[in-house]
């Protein structure tokens, strides 16, 4: 369908679950919903940002704020394990307009609350989230765990010969063993290809190099148009750095290439300067050093789950360090140890 054609059925579905379809216009939906299972899905879509978008707002108003990543992950769940042709309408009651149901839509998808998930015309399937994480479980039984500002695709000849997927951002990969089927995921121009294997991807557009870390398995790491490629075995690295165009592989010397996901940070007489760097990736932070820092200033501590206000705190403590906060900017401004 064209941009206008998309626009009349997105109107039409708004209608429908704001309870002011009519009986001709309902029709007319269901049929769409039934030519395609993309059409299906991208009903449901809607259907649960709009049943989201209701619950918060009935809670919020209760004084329960409702858990949106957790019913969004939900519904997700509940999708991928759908094998429906068709779906039944229930007629949703509302006391807003359609028009209005439409904005809150717009709104509470623009505001970050909720992953925007859909698919896309071609058939393309994608996931996509803002500041949330979340976990996508793949046709095969692959999980890929998606970190902040990242998304994930793929097309409908997923799994026919290769399950090949795109991926924008960073995520870690637990991927289902299938000798026959390679699991090839393209990002920024790099190729990681695996049989079955645990690893964690780090290719955003803003970094200058493309990061593969193994936990279990083998990878093969590679960058066709320069026709480099290395393999990786369990605790080992590769980088492709963009400046200089080079592939390289070492041992994994970072135990925190996963607190993004994990929320645990162990230092063991780590530099400042490394300490910052890793909080400013695992909390998506803006710390800075605004002073020279002491070749003393060493950290040695475990965090488990804790708030960056709370490490903020121990490690003011502990090093006696002074900051001040500049909207979301944090600019250390002296190191007395």
């Amino acid at each position: 369908m064209n941009d206008e054609q998309d626009h009349i059925v997105d109107e039409l579905i708004t209608k429908y679950l704001a309870g002011e379809a009519s009986a001709e216009e309902e029709n007319r939906l269901l049929a769409w919903i039934a030519l395609t299972p993309e059409n299906e899905r991208h009903f449901l879509g809607f259907k649960k940002v709009f049943d989201v978008s209701q619950k918060h707002y009935a809670q919020e108003a209760d004084g329960h704020p409702v858990n949106l990543d957790q019913e969004w992950n939900h519904f997700v769940r509940q999708i991928d394990k759908s094998k429906k042709k068709t779906v039944r309408l229930q007629p949703q009651p509302s006391s807003q307009t359609w028009l209005r149901i439409a904005a809150a839509i717009l709104l509470l998808l623009a505001s970050g609350l909720v992953i925007n998930y859909f698919v896309l015309r071609n058939g393309e399937t994608q996931y996509r989230t803002a500041e949330n994480s979340l976990t996508v479980s793949l046709p095969d039984g692959s999980h890929v765990i998606l970190n902040r500002n990242s998304a994930l695709s793929y097309s409908r000849n997923y799994g026919e010969e290769k399950r090949t997927v795109t991926l924008k951002g960073e995520g870690f990969f637990e991927v289902a063993h299938d000798a026959n089927k390679p699991f090839v995921i393209q990002v920024n121009g790099a190729n990681i290809e695996v049989l079955g294997t645990s690893f964690n991807v780090q290719g955003y557009d803003s970094r200058t190099a493309i990061e593969v870390i193994v936990q279990t398995g083998v990878v093969k790491f590679s960058v066709p148009k320069l026709q480099q490629e290395v393999k990786l075995v369990a605790g080992q690295r590769g980088v492709y750095s963009k400046g200089n165009q080079q592939l390289t592989s070492a041992p994994n010397a970072d135990v925190n290439f996963l607190s993004w996901n994990t929320r645990k940070l162990v230092f063991m007489e780590n530099d400042l300067r490394a300490v910052v760097e890793t909080l400013n990736n695992t909390y998506h932070a803006e710390i800075v050093l605004a002073t020279d820092i002491p070749a003393s200033c060493v950290v040695t501590v475990t965090f488990d789950h804790q708030t960056l206000d709370a490490v903020l705190h121990v490690l003011e403590t502990t090093l006696n360090l002074t900051y001040r906060k500049t909207g979301h900017r944090i600019e250390i401004i002296r190191a007395g140890c």
